[in-house]
């Protein structure tokens, strides 16, 4: 069970580090300020992607930042994450959009484990890293 749920939905804003204007990730409704998503220390965090205006935008969560999907997807966490369509999913089946988009309930869960200190970035397995931000781990609590 998720520490924090945070509800995705996509729309129009600001891409990151690409700049310009295209779909990205909303979280609670608003684009991250600064593009930055805050992970609390010792938590998990689910990011539900159950709305309709994910489809075709299935989240990844990835140590890369670059602008070529190819070379962010190369970075791709694997490790103490889990995937949900309409019941447990593979990486494999959350990031293919026939799958994906079939789903009512969707979302990807990531959990930290002991050591981890680095932030690391969010993004669209279709569309790359101008639709997500950074995943910002904090030692303090959410909303801090």
């Amino acid at each position: 069970m998720a520490d924090t749920t945070f509800t995705v939905t996509v729309g129009t804003g600001t891409t990151f580090r690409a700049g310009g204007t295209g779909n990205v990730y909303f979280i609670n409704g608003a684009q991250p300020a600064s593009f930055t998503l805050p992970w609390v220390a010792g938590a998990t965090i689910r990011l539900d992607q159950s709305n309709a205006t994910n489809d075709n935008h299935p989240l990844l969560f990835t140590n890369s930042d670059s602008l070529i999907t190819s070379v962010m997807r190369s970075g791709i966490i694997t490790n103490n994450i889990s995937y949900y369509l309409d019941g447990a999913a593979s990486e494999s089946d959350y990031m293919n959009t026939s799958t994906f988009n079939a789903a009512s309930t969707r979302y990807v869960e990531i959990t930290q484990t002991a050591g981890d200190t680095q932030d690391f970035y969010f993004a669209c397995w279709v569309h790359g890293i101008g639709m997500g931000g950074i995943i910002d781990l904090t030692q303090s609590t959410w909303g801090a």
